[in-house]
């Protein structure tokens, strides 16, 4: 058994958030010994874990409740339980597009600045920078 100082430590979760997670109902399978004091088992810490990575893809500290509750369920929940990681993953992907669509930006910048510390001057790029304008006139800048 583990503590919550220990948990906190092999998670690198802190103490506050577990207590906060414990506090919602997040952590309703964490036992108490008879002074009253969590312990935490090593199926426990998978099920933190899971409870961490999902957290990580935005998915709402109340979904994930949800989730917990489903799986406790059993085999009946399994459906529903499939249909919010379809939903999860969907929103997952369309973050990373909008992030790949940043880091593309964050790139032509370093190339724009890589060009004009080349040349010394920052007249540099019109091309590239006319093509880009057009994309921005034609809708497709988002693309």
């Amino acid at each position: 058994m583990y503590s919550i100082r220990d948990v906190s430590q092999i998670m690198d979760i802190s103490i506050y958030t577990l207590r906060y997670y414990e506090k919602i109902g997040l952590l309703s399978f964490v036992q108490r010994n008879e002074n009253g004091i969590r312990e935490f088992s090593k199926a426990d810490i998978v099920t933190l874990n899971t409870v961490y990575r999902l957290k990580q893809t935005d998915m709402s500290l109340k979904d994930i409740k949800h989730y917990l509750e489903l799986v406790a369920a059993g085999m009946a929940s399994v459906p529903e339980r499939k249909a919010m990681f379809q939903a999860q993953k969907d929103k997952v992907q369309h973050k990373i597009a909008a992030l790949q669509n940043a880091l593309q930006t964050i790139d032509g910048k370093l190339h724009y600045y890589e060009e004009a510390d080349k040349q010394g001057s920052l007249a540099v790029c019109h091309d590239e920078r006319e093509a880009f304008m057009q994309k921005i006139l034609n809708g497709a800048a988002n693309n």
